[in-house]
């Protein structure tokens, strides 16, 4: 009977599958190695190569800790020793699959850079007041594993809809003013010694 129950605990408590998690880290990471090669461009503005770019990895960890505060439904962020990011999706629809919000979450966040720009690799309180806040902690060079978590937080009666919260979680810890979003320079110049330089991604990993 305890194993049923705990079984039935388990299941109730929806999260990222490995196809989900795989695809949250490949946006994160398509950001990082674009940034990386010179070859990002955010409103209209070529960004310089980076030197410094870890390549970012899932950590069941930090997704455990980023699943539970999700399960809470949050409306903005708690103290944490993690770097954050949270999403609010809505429909009228049912929620079905939920890996879709955290496709979403991720585009959303990096749409920042392309609706206000980065204007240097330094965050100053300016730029980030600008609203670039999620988009600088994926692209924060020596945040190298992240963890998500996501819940169906159920009719919302505020906006009429259904809704969905996504929270993910980074380490190192992102956004700290004013310190340099990455190392502006050639590609993997500057990877630090527990990494070698990914050939394809010109990421450290």
């Amino acid at each position: 009977m305890k194993l049923i129950i705990l079984a039935l605990l388990v299941s109730s408590i929806a999260a990222f599958s490995p196809e989900g998690q795989a695809a949250i880290v490949k946006i994160h990471n398509d950001l990082r190695s674009a940034l990386a090669k010179g070859e990002y461009v955010a409103k209209g503005t070529p960004q310089p190569s980076a030197k410094n770019m870890m390549k970012m990895v899932w950590d069941d960890t930090i997704a455990a800790s980023a699943q539970q505060f999700a399960e809470g439904c949050p409306d903005d962020h708690a103290p944490s020793p993690y770097g954050e990011n949270l999403y609010w999706g809505f429909s009228s629809e049912d929620m079905g699959n939920l890996d879709q919000y955290g496709v979403d979450a991720a585009k959303s966040w990096e749409e920042e850079f392309q609706k206000f720009g980065l204007e240097g690799t330094t965050l100053t309180q300016e730029s980030y007041d600008t609203g670039i806040g999620h988009a600088t902690q994926m692209a924060w060079a020596s945040s190298n594993k992240i963890g998500c978590g996501v819940k169906n937080c159920g009719f919302d009666d505020s906006q009429g809809m259904n809704k969905v919260t996504v929270v993910c979680q980074y380490q190192e810890k992102g956004n700290t003013i004013p310190e340099k979003i990455y190392e502006d320079g050639e590609a993997c110049s500057s990877c630090p010694p527990s990494s070698t330089c990914e050939v394809d991604s010109k990421l450290c990993a």
